[in-house]
């Protein structure tokens, strides 16, 4: 979290269980905040046949929330 705000950067993970709780923190009053997260379900799985799957639905992503403060302390889900 902290190399991905220092960077400016929205995270992207299918690890709900640990970043879920990261994400609540980070926007209760007083946390650092964060540049988004993008949530992906296990449906998307990370091996090579799904690449191209999961690169259009980040680039959809890239044109629903073009600045770089749109997401911003949100979520989304591809």
């Amino acid at each position: 979290m902290a190399v991905a705000r220092m960077e400016r950067r929205a995270i992207v993970t299918n690890n709900l269980r640990d970043y879920r709780p990261l994400h609540s923190e980070a926007i209760a009053p007083g946390g650092d905040g964060h540049f988004g997260m993008i949530f992906m379900p296990t449906s998307y799985r990370r091996i090579k046949a799904d690449t191209g799957r999961i690169i259009a639905a980040l680039e959809a992503k890239l044109i629903q929330y073009p600045g770089d403060d749109d997401l911003a302390n949100g979520e989304a889900w591809i």
